[in-house]
């Protein structure tokens, strides 16, 4: 779930959208100006922010403005009636994720939430060595220019580390059909490279073909190798290690996700015990800091009973009086279909990917366990 700010002067609009984002999930707040979003955005705990372009007073790039210059800055997305390429390229420049054209489809607007769904505080915490190595890392990549290739398991907080090596305008690439169109952006992300059909390997290779084109930075998991496409990218190659590789950071990352879910749900959260720290650390974290962002969240809404990870099914099943064999596979499928989505940030393509599932028989699966 994200906290996302709704910023428009028509009411009708804001509310619309918020009440949209709610009833997906999301913890949507309405604004009705621009002055008010930037005194909501100075009191922290939003992770986006949807703005339209023309209010009265401070109008969207003013709030683009004060958000990304704030510590921690949210995204932005840039709404707006009247859209034209110079206002695109503006916003762009001044840090904005995207620009869209008025009337949004809702389905639209959450697959570009969906794609923003990283752990954006725990990547760069820690003093275990596999932190230190990715902070040293990213320090000496963000001072060039040159092509980066991030490698990592999904929900490590490789879109995360991006915004460490950017300094200008982002441009993030999540639809096939814009791969290569960059725009005037400074630097293009382009997530999951690794799955690329080929005609957007082709772009893309286009893309790094132009002499006075955007940096381009990709991320990848890490079993992909050998293709023409990794060697072009795997210029300065950035390892993002799992949270299995950091579990002693496991008691700071805990920390500053809790303290930053206080901030946004406004109520104070309760914090691990020791005994429930030890089972953090014993838990293999498919999900990562994704996953232990929703473990955390669970904690802050339930209560500090709640703060345990989705438990791993044993290899041998207790058989006694009253097991049923049908229940017991049923509570298995269940909880494998949990874990990959939690893995694939709710990416029902890379769900089935993981899974071996073709569309219409994983979409049947999550309807018959309640998932969709």
């Amino acid at each position: 779930m994200s906290t996302v700010l709704v910023v428009d002067d028509n009411r009708t609009a804001a509310d619309a959208l918020a009440a949209v984002l709610t009833r997906e999930g999301h913890a949507a707040e309405a604004l009705y100006g621009g002055a008010s979003a930037c005194e909501r955005l100075d009191r922290g705990g939003v992770d986006v922010v949807l703005t339209d372009l023309r209010m009265d007073g401070v109008d969207g790039l003013g709030v683009l403005e004060h958000a990304r210059a704030l510590e921690r800055p949210p995204e932005v997305l840039v709404l707006t009636g009247y859209g034209g390429v110079g206002e695109a390229v503006r916003a762009m420049r001044l840090g904005a994720r995207d620009f869209l054209t008025k009337p949004v489809a809702p389905s639209t607007l959450l697959e570009k939430l969906s794609s923003l769904g990283v752990p954006d505080v725990a990547v760069d915490l820690g003093s275990s060595a596999p932190a230190v190595a990715l902070r040293e890392r990213l320090s000496a990549v963000a001072a060039v220019r040159s092509t980066v290739l991030l490698v990592g398991e999904p929900g490590s907080g490789r879109r995360r580390a991006v915004r460490s090596l950017v300094s200008g305008s982002l441009s993030v690439v999540t639809s096939p059909s814009s791969v290569g169109e960059a725009g005037d952006a400074d630097t293009v992300f382009v997530p999951d490279v690794d799955r690329l059909g080929a005609l957007d390997q082709q772009a893309l290779g286009r893309l790094l073909d132009r002499v006075d084109g955007p940096r381009v930075i990709a991320s990848a998991s890490p079993a992909w190798r050998g293709s023409e496409l990794y060697y072009r990218l795997a210029v300065l190659v950035v390892p993002v290690p799992s949270l299995r590789e950091r579990v002693s950071d496991l008691p700071e990352l805990v920390e500053a996700i809790v303290s930053e879910r206080e901030q946004a749900l406004g109520r104070t959260a309760p914090r691990p015990t020791e005994e429930q720290l030890a089972a953090l650390a014993r838990h293999p974290w498919p999900g990562n800091l994704r996953e232990l962002e929703a473990v955390v969240e669970r904690a802050v809404v339930f209560g500090r009973w709640s703060l345990d990870a989705e438990p791993v099914e044993p290899s041998v099943v207790e058989l006694r009086e009253g097991f049923s064999l049908p229940q017991h596979l049923e509570s298995v499928e269940r909880g494998v279909l949990v874990r990959a989505m939690e893995q694939a940030g709710g990416d029902r393509a890379e769900v089935g990917r993981l899974l071996g599932l073709e569309r219409n028989t994983l979409r049947y699966k999550l309807k018959k366990y309640g998932l969709l």
